[in-house]
């Protein structure tokens, strides 16, 4: 009998431990709230908002080891209380000499000893102890206490945080934790200040540590709120973006700050910013193979903000800036960058990283030089010298060479053996028939475009295609023929009927069939209301459809063709040897660009109108710009785990062994999205490479 009670201890405790391993792989910690993360060394902070508190994922070397920390409780995940509402985290940062005993390149940032979360509308900040054996709020600042020793009550804080940042210093001789210099930003009723506080090691920080703010006395404009806070590589500076109230007619603008002159310097995004950040030292190879070296700092990014322009495409995206002479820096080709973006997503976040590892896509170009033989080119490497990430708000997360300032092309491939080159838009021209069934691919519409203006359309001719102009109903037999144009009256309208186009009488009644005897249409006459034709039949009405009251007019004569866009938008009219062209402006800069503003987008021309075409036959024209960016997406529909992770936030990189990370939050989840850099596809869902944590 004992026997048979041990052997049921035995197996009742193997499947408790079996269930215990199975919880611990799915481990759910119950985050809610999560709005932002971040990384100090292996430690991943992320706030959990509806809770007032922090979580902690600590990224062990095995993948399959990563867990929240435990709290004293090891059945239940750690949680720090924090502030009211955490909604936004910083952490200490600053950027190693090369002079130091670090694991870390020269000029690479390097993280300190706290964590910083604030929430919005408060004059709070948590300071949170980063180290492994502290992972707890050391103290809850409250600004309005920290400027409470200046004598003069106007010159004291009372508004609420809108920004920080913080600078990481060295630890002493003799201790494995250093201080910090932590700056933020309140909005006070005569405008913005920025401010200071010197925090000692966290040995020394306890709730009697005596702290005082001092202000930054720079002379920021009195209608602008800080929306960015950001340590420089550089000893002694800050960069700080702002913004203005919406609606406003002044813009909010990006500086340098010289925190020792208190001088400004303007940095020239040429919009509103809502992010800054910067980089470590990076050599890269440029076009012509040659080595380029950024120095730390050399350039700040911008996530710009889209409601500070009037239309938002001229200011979505990420931008960045020369730091020596505030203006847009060049890309690879030498010329200003242009906005890197991924279609009608707003960024949410941005991460830069240096010597990353990204996988190869199968489109992308073979555009650089091969060091072995300058003649031929070669694809670019599986590590990035530095790499921007950026979320998007439509569910995408875009990759780009921060380097070069140029977005990575995933569809730059071209089939040289049937006639196409290399670096040229191509297109796509067909002939169907008016049920729609396809003919063949047809050499009777020429195409030009040019690489790096061309984007993705179609197109359709419609042989005796409908003209966009409005039928006025008949009310008799004898009632004239009268339109007006679709585009509504103008002193430069343009008529879109002519002599020779075709008049089509309809019945009244669903299900009838068009008059079979058309109209031709003999004459145009203006009319006293202007906008309004009325067009001269052939003949009269036939008999048979004397009680047609509704008509369309077709093209006809020696134009045909209806040239309408994927959307049937009229664009023109076209005959045997007619063009149509159209420009814009570049969204990339492509190999051999000389500045040019805008180019040819799309060429068509008419080189031959097969015969035996009928009314309603077409031509399809689809353009090939022969480019994607480097964009994913979560599959939210195929894989169970990521049907809510739909809207990203924030993102930080993290190098975890020799393999790359991106942690992206999701507030629609309550989530982390651990991306495996080297194992996702782009212009696809993705659900390999990804790993989410609740």
């Amino acid at each position: 009998m004992k026997r048979f009670i041990v052997s049921l201890m035995v197996v009742a405790g193997a499947l408790l431990s079996a269930c215990t391993e199975t919880q611990e792989y799915y481990q759910s910690v119950g985050l809610a709230g999560t709005y932002d993360l971040a990384l100090v060394g292996r430690m991943l902070f992320v706030t959990s908002a509806d809770n007032d508190e922090l979580r902690v994922l600590s990224l062990a070397d095995d993948a399959d080891e990563r867990r929240f920390v435990r709290a004293p409780n090891p059945l239940e995940a750690l949680s720090i209380p924090v502030l009211q509402r955490p909604q936004a985290l910083t952490r200490d940062v600053r950027y190693v000499d090369g002079t130091e005993d670090t694991d870390t390149e020269p000029d690479d940032e390097v993280t300190g000893s706290y964590v910083y979360a604030r929430s919005s509308g408060s004059t709070e900040i948590s300071v949170v102890g980063a180290a492994p054996t502290r992972l707890s709020e050391l103290r809850r600042l409250d600004t309005r206490q920290l400027t409470a020793h200046l004598p003069d009550p106007a010159a004291r804080s009372t508004g609420p945080v809108t920004a920080f940042a913080a600078l990481a210093l060295p630890a002493a001789e003799g201790q494995a934790e250093g201080g910090s210099t932590l700056y933020y930003a309140t909005q006070e009723v005569s405008g913005a200040r920025l401010w200071q506080v010197q925090l000692p090691n966290p040995d020394a920080l306890n709730a009697e540590t005596p702290l005082v703010a001092e202000r930054l006395d720079v002379a920021l404009p009195s209608n602008v709120a800080v929306s960015s806070i950001l340590v420089m590589p550089r000893p002694g500076e800050l960069a700080v973006s702002t913004r203005t109230a919406a609606g406003s007619t002044i813009q909010g603008k990006s500086y340098v700050v010289n925190l020792v002159t208190k001088e400004l310097r303007d940095l020239n995004f040429g919009a509103q910013v809502l992010q800054l950040a910067t980089h470590g030292r990076v050599v890269y190879k440029n076009a012509q193979n040659n080595d380029v070296t950024l120095q730390a700092g050399q350039r700040i990014f911008g996530v710009l903000d889209a409601s500070s322009c009037s239309g938002p495409s001229q200011c979505t995206g990420v931008l960045a800036v020369d730091v020596a002479s505030g203006t847009v820096a060049q890309d690879v080709t030498g010329y200003p960058m242009l906005t890197l973006s991924a279609g009608s997503g707003l960024p949410m976040g941005l991460s830069l990283s240096t010597r990353t590892k990204l996988g190869l896509q199968g489109g992308e170009p073979s555009d650089r030089v091969n060091p072995a033989d300058p003649s031929k080119t070669t694809q670019r490497d599986v590590t990035v010298e530095l790499l921007g990430i950026v979320p998007l708000s439509n569910g995408q997360v875009l990759f780009f060479d921060a380097a070069r300032l140029t977005p990575f092309n995933v569809a730059a491939s071209w089939d040289t053996a049937n006639g196409q080159t290399v670096n040229t838009a191509t297109a796509t021209a067909e002939r169907f028939n008016v049920q729609g069934a396809n003919q063949g691919v047809t050499g009777d519409i020429y195409f030009e475009g040019t690489y790096g203006v061309t984007r993705n359309q179609t197109f359709f001719l419609t042989y005796e295609g409908i003209l966009p102009v409005v039928p006025q109903a008949r009310e008799a037999e004898s009632s004239p023929f009268v339109v007006s144009s679709a585009r509504g009256p103008a002193p430069d309208e343009e008529v879109f009927v002519q002599p020779g186009d075709i008049i089509v009488l309809l019945p009244g009644g669903e299900g009838q069939q068009p008059c079979a005897d058309p109209l031709q249409v003999t004459a145009v006459q203006e009319t006293t209301e202007r906008g309004t034709f009325v067009l001269v039949p052939s003949g009269p009405v036939p008999t048979a459809c004397a009680n047609y009251t509704a008509f369309e007019v077709r093209a006809g004569g020696n134009q045909r063709l209806v040239l309408t866009n994927s959307s049937g938008a009229y664009l023109d009219r076209l005959g045997l040897r007619d063009e149509y062209s159209s420009r814009g402006s570049y969204f990339f800069h492509p190999p051999g660009y000389q500045g040019q503003t805008e180019a040819t987008q799309v060429y068509l021309r008419v080189d031959r109108v097969a015969d035996g075409m009928a009314r309603g036959d077409f031509y399809r024209v689809i353009t090939d710009p022969h480019f994607f960016p480097y964009v994913i997406t979560v599959d939210t529909v195929n894989a169970s785990d990521f049907y809510n992770y739909r809207l990203p936030g924030p993102v930080v990189h993290a190098k975890v062994g020799e393999e790359d990370y991106a942690y992206i939050v999701y507030p629609s989840a309550d989530g982390i999205l651990q991306v495996d850099l080297t194992d996702i596809d782009a212009g696809v869902a993705n659900s390999r490479g990804l790993f989410s944590y609740q």
